[in-house]
């Protein structure tokens, strides 16, 4: 085989480190952002806080637009100077009266998540009663339990692997889950859905202002869970009945009284209602940008025109410190008086506060520029809601801005909007045709007869008749991904 040298001409584009860094910071939502920016604060000595202003009228310091001790509101005047103040420094972050940081919600107050009442979480409560109930010798293990129990009140551990790692006997961890078992709220501490709704209806007979019949139909729903859960769970309601002896309607009633009154997630109850619906435990969502409607504005193509307002993670920004600032100054006045290694520190430390603050003002830029483009192509979604969505690729709204379709993508990867309606969405949201189709699949699954439920070819027809054109599998995809089962478990029988 033979070898040779050659040379190829060619241009290869590459990104700078820069580049870089403002990419990563374009991609990171708003905690992340946060994060960022703490870390770039303690590890960069040239980069500080602008959280410092007086009031004009009072003197006193300000942390919001309005001022605790006399109640003066920031002017838009007063935002200008702050402006051009911050400008003869050259180095801090370049804005303008109505890119300035937005705060969502009353500008007369505080962070209105931050002066909310901590809530007791579930494992703050189960730690509580369990002191008040636990032995000496199952209380360490009970803790240990406890710790364990995820925020939907499951049990998250293997319990032989924590017995061996604990150093006790698996019969004792048992005994003492058992008991855990047993506090409030009914269900926690279980290990599958089924022991979930088992220990919920074991002591539902007790139970005070329980009718009769509540506790008559809680006894057969223990004894089908117990014997018949898995044909229960494929909702085969006529095969449980014909196993039980009991009508179909009356296994009908037992799936309707495990849906209304019990429940598969006995630790949400500890969850303050503006906590997220989800299984992972988050918190709020926190929007990264804000769309507001703009009455009487309209484009020249006839389109409704939306402010954009992007959630900044400080208020008065970040500037450069103005002891590192003053020291480059005398460095480029006097070079001798100082060595090569003293400027390189400072110099380094100042480019880089410099590009940090320079990508910051760029991500707000950018992602202030690709929602307002978003936001000019959905305004019939923005105004009616989902089934007005229509189709919006990344690459045309890239195209329109003359921007890089990745850049698009990073700009909306993990954001959420607020939008006139009050609701917080995903900003991929708008790029899912798909979510007007299930709004439609959802509405006509409303209307369906339930003892006769549409099959995914009949739901393909139905959708045919108003002009939507999808295969059946399509159909099938979508319905799962609305969690709405197939149409023999939809079946009902009373």
């Amino acid at each position: 085989m033979a070898m040779s040298l050659g040379m190829r001409g060619g241009m290869e584009q590459t990104l700078n480190p820069k580049m870089i860094a403002f990419y990563e910071l374009l991609q990171q939502p708003g905690v992340e952002l946060n994060q960022a920016i703490e870390v770039e604060l303690q590890d960069n000595p040239a980069l500080e806080v602008s959280s410092e202003r007086e009031c004009p009228a009072c003197g006193a310091m300000m942390l919001t637009a309005v001022c605790r001790d006399c109640g003066y509101r920031l002017t838009k005047e007063d935002e200008e100077k702050e402006v051009e103040k911050e400008k003869e420094i050259d180095l801090s972050i370049e804005a303008t009266p109505t890119e300035k940081p937005q705060q969502f919600g009353d500008a007369e107050t505080d962070d209105l998540m931050a002066r909310l009442a901590s809530p007791e979480t579930l494992g703050e409560h189960l730690r509580w009663a369990w002191r008040l109930q636990s032995t000496k010798e199952n209380h360490e293990m009970g803790l240990m339990l406890i710790g364990c129990i995820n925020d939907d009140g499951y049990v998250d551990n293997d319990l032989e692997t924590l017995a061996e790692g604990m150093g006790v006997e698996l019969e004792a961890l048992e005994a003492a889950l058992r008991d855990v078992q047993q506090l409030d709220p009914a269900g926690v501490g279980a290990r599958n859905l089924k022991e979930c709704l088992r220990l919920q209806l074991e002591n539902f007979d007790s139970r005070e202002n329980e009718s009769d019949d509540d506790k008559e139909i809680a006894k057969l729903t223990l004894k089908i869970i117990d014997k018949y859960w898995e044909p229960l769970a494929r909702h085969s309601y006529e095969d449980v009945a014909r196993k039980t002896r009991q009508s179909t309607e009356s296994v009908q009633a037992v799936a309707d009284f495990i849906r209304t009154r019990l429940t598969p997630y006995p630790g949400r109850q500890y969850r303050p209602s503006w906590q997220s619906q989800g299984g992972t435990g988050a918190g709020r969502v926190r929007p990264d940008v804000e769309i507001k409607k703009i009455e009487g504005a309209v484009a020249g193509n006839g389109k409704q025109i939306y402010e954009v307002l992007v959630q900044e993670s400080r208020s008065l920004g970040l500037r450069v410190n103005g002891v590192y600032r003053q020291l480059w100054d005398a460095m480029r006045t006097d070079p001798s008086g100082y060595n090569s290694k003293d400027r390189e520190h400072v110099q380094q430390y100042l480019t880089r506060a410099r590009e940090f603050i320079d990508n910051l003002n760029q991500r707000r830029k950018t992602l202030k520029l690709i929602i307002e483009a978003v936001a000019g192509e959905q305004g019939e979604f923005l105004e009616r809601g989902l089934h007005e969505l229509r189709p919006l690729t990344r690459l045309s709204v890239a195209h329109k801005l003359g921007l890089h379709e990745s850049t698009v993508g990073r700009a909306v990867s993990g954001k959420h909007a607020l939008i006139p309606s009050g609701d917080v969405i995903p900003c991929e949201m708008f790029f899912d045709a798909s979510l007007s189709v299930k709004e439609v699949i959802k509405d006509l699954l409303a209307l369906e007869d339930p003892r006769h439920p549409y099959s995914d070819e009949q739901i393909s027809g139905e959708l045919s008749k108003k002009g939507i054109e999808i295969a059946r599998r399509t159909v099938t995809k979508y319905r799962e991904a609305l969690k709405v089962p197939p149409a023999a478990q939809r079946r009902r029988y009373d």
